[in-house]
């Protein structure tokens, strides 16, 4: 039997669980591929520290090339971040090996020019792990969905941020609150920025649009907005509305051409929608095509066991798939965002808002003739609160609300409202959903 030669870079989190999940899986592995994986060295940056597992420490090595002197055929890369992990898996391309990597930063900045480098070496980059955890979802579009043309893709790609959501709506906790309680949990970074602000979801989508549609993307050019600050009244009223605030990544194209509109925002999901049902640190991605029309993939999109799993099946894969085509890809043309179509307005006030306010409130509205379809109102720990759906917004609204409602505002905000697209010709609505 063929014997592979692993080398592992990196022992944290992700490493740590594809270090133990190769033991413990090793049987499986050896009778679906036919072959024996061993792993012959461990790159880390201390390698005196401490280990759970005193049997790692022959195999621990800071220096890189030693590694590539094992004669190994495959590196798993769990560093994370860009540099030094770009350095090493270009290194280990060029030295003929093949690369498993869950690092989305790196793919969405830099996946471009890895893979070509990895095709003209003659090896294979794989990245399953890199988008929605332990979701076979980047697999799905590769080899699940060849013959269907993708309209849209709409997905909660990041686990820290429903979690947050989830915990707020369900328990009433603040954002600041929320955010502790997902770090004492190992959830969320001592620093979620990335998280809450959107950034790691606009990653992800980069890689999502990328293989879908087959463009190449600028990340930078993705609008994205995160949660911060949210505050505990939306999510209330926005369910008294029928809907679920969550943090979406979404793309659409109208025709086969490179025109995409896409952005990362937190937004409004119909409660009968399966992504609504998406709670705490899962993950859901919703694909729209012409020929399976829609489907939902939910599962766990971060955490030890899952993301080892899916790092697992990309290195059977190296063996058991053909490589992935390679070809040149346009640049990806962005549509800019239309502040127009279905709209939640919230605002919050210094007085409480009680019914009869409320009610007066709403016959001014419809009087001056302002396209509202409905309204709710809440009593806040400070003030009052207000959510409105618009059938058409328009952004000169804004000035005329605070001019008519006759109360002292203190915050207002608007989210876009997700509406699925029920065939193709709906999904230009997509576009007016700003």
């Amino acid at each position: 039997m063929e014997k592979i030669g692993v080398g592992l870079l990196g022992l944290g989190t992700v490493g740590w669980g594809v270090y133990q999940a190769f033991h413990h899986r090793q049987q499986v592995i050896t009778k679906k591929t036919n072959r024996l994986f061993e792993i012959r060295k461990v790159l880390v940056k201390d390698v005196e520290r401490p280990r759970q597992n005193r049997d790692v420490f022959p195999l621990l090595t800071d220096d890189f090339s030693e590694v590539l002197d094992e004669e190994v055929q495959v590196i798993i890369e769990a560093i994370g971040g860009v540099e030094p992990a770009r350095r090493y898996i270009e290194e280990a391309i060029m030295a003929g090996c093949h690369v498993v990597t869950a690092n989305k930063e790196l793919i969405a900045k830099h996946g471009v020019s890895l893979e070509q480098l990895a095709h003209r070496h003659g090896v294979k980059l794989l990245y399953e792990a890199s988008v929605a955890g332990g979701i076979p979802i980047l697999g799905t579009i590769r080899h699940l969905l060849q013959t269907n043309h993708i309209h849209r893709i709409t997905g909660i790609l990041n686990g820290t941020t429903n979690f947050l959501l989830t915990e707020m709506e369900k328990k009433g906790v603040s954002y600041e609150e929320g955010i502790a309680v997902a770090q004492e949990l190992g959830y969320a970074e001592a620093d979620p920025s990335n998280d809450v602000d959107g950034v790691d979801s606009m990653y992800k989508l980069a890689i999502l649009t990328r293989l879908a549609f087959e463009v190449t993307l600028p990340f930078q050019k993705i609008p994205y907005k995160g949660i911060r600050g949210i505050k505990v009244g939306e999510l209330i009223l926005a369910k008294k509305l029928g809907y679920a605030v969550k943090l979406l990544a979404e793309v659409g194209r109208e025709t086969n051409q490179d025109t995409v509109s896409l952005r990362v925002a937190p937004m409004l999901v119909p409660l009968s929608h399966p992504l609504a049902t998406v709670e705490g640190v899962y993950n859901g991605v919703h694909i729209e095509a012409d020929g399976v029309q829609d489907i939902t993939l939910l599962g766990q999109g971060a955490g030890t066991e899952p993301t080892a799993s899916v790092m697992l099946e990309d290195v059977c894969n190296l063996f058991l798939l053909p490589p992935p085509m390679v070809q040149d890809e346009p640049e990806a043309v962005i549509l800019p965002e239309e502040p127009f179509g279905e709209r939640f307005i919230y605002m919050e006030f210094v007085e409480t808002i009680d019914e009869e306010v409320g009610q007066q409130m709403q016959t001014r509205l419809e009087k001056i003739g302002l396209p509202l379809i409905k309204m709710e109102a809440i009593t806040l720990p400070e003030g009052g609160g207000v959510a409105l759906l618009f059938e058409q917004w328009n952004p000169i609204y804004q000035g005329i609300l605070l001019a008519e409602i006759g109360i002292e505002v203190k915050r207002m905000l608007d989210r876009p409202i997700y509406q699925q697209a029920s065939n193709h010709a709906e999904t230009q609505r997509f576009k007016k959903i700003g």
